[in-house]
C-alpha cells in the first residue's frame, strides 16, 4: 500500500494564504484604529451639539454667534507657530556669509496664526530684507540676538497692522540660528 503524501506545492500555497489573511487582518485593525483616533474628536462636538441650549439641567447661556469674542489673553493657552527656515547672505568680514534662522511666533489668538499664514509671502519678503542687512558682530552677541528678536516682532506687528489683521503677537522665538 502506498500512502499519498501531500505535495510540497499545496503546503506552500496554504502557508501563503494564511500569511495573506494575517496581513489583511493587521491592516484592517490598523485602519480601524486610525479611523477611531482621527475621527473620534470630530464626532464628539456633534454629540454635544444635539442638546438644546435651554435645557432644564443647564442654566440659560448667551446665544452662540459666529464671531464669538476671544478669551482674555491671560486665560487662553499659548500657541506656538513655527515658520519655515529662512537663509540669507549677511555682511560679514571673514568666513561668515550665511545666516539660517528658524522662527516661532508666540500668540494666544488663533486668528493671528491664520493671518500670518495668509500674509506669509509678505512676511518672508520683509524677513529676508531685514535679515540680509544684519552684521555678524551684532547678531553674534546675546544682546544682538535679543534686539533682532524685538525688531522682528515689531516688523511682524507692523505687517499685520497694515493688512488690518489681528495683532496678538506676544513674542518671537529663535528655534535655530546658524551663521557660517
Amino acid at each position: 500500500m502506498t500512502e499519498s503524501k501531500p505535495s510540497k506545492g499545496s503546503s506552500s500555497k496554504l502557508k501563503l494564504m494564511i500569511l495573506i489573511l494575517i496581513v489583511l487582518l493587521i491592516l484592517a485593525a490598523g485602519g480601524g484604529a486610525a479611523y477611531y483616533f482621527l475621527f473620534r474628536d470630530a464626532a464628539e462636538p456633534a454629540e454635544g451639539a444635539e442638546e438644546p441650549h435651554g435645557s432644564a439641567s443647564e442654566p440659560a447661556s448667551e446665544p452662540v454667534t459666529e464671531h464669538a469674542p476671544a478669551k482674555p489673553s491671560e486665560e487662553a493657552p499659548l500657541i506656538y507657530h513655527a515658520l519655515e527656515p529662512v537663509t540669507v547672505n549677511i555682511t560679514a568680514p571673514g568666513p561668515v556669509r550665511f545666516l539660517r534662522l528658524n522662527l516661532t511666533i508666540v500668540t494666544r489668538d488663533p486668528n493671528v496664526v491664520a493671518a500670518v499664514d495668509k500674509h506669509l509671502p509678505l512676511i518672508r519678503n520683509d524677513l529676508l530684507a531685514h535679515l540680509s542687512g544684519q552684521n555678524y558682530g551684532t547678531v553674534n552677541t546675546p544682546e544682538g540676538k535679543d534686539a533682532l528678536r524685538g525688531d522682528l516682532k515689531n516688523m511682524l506687528i507692523k505687517i499685520l497692522t497694515r493688512a488690518r489683521e489681528p495683532v496678538g503677537v506676544e513674542d518671537i522665538l529663535f528655534t535655530d540660528l546658524v551663521m557660517q
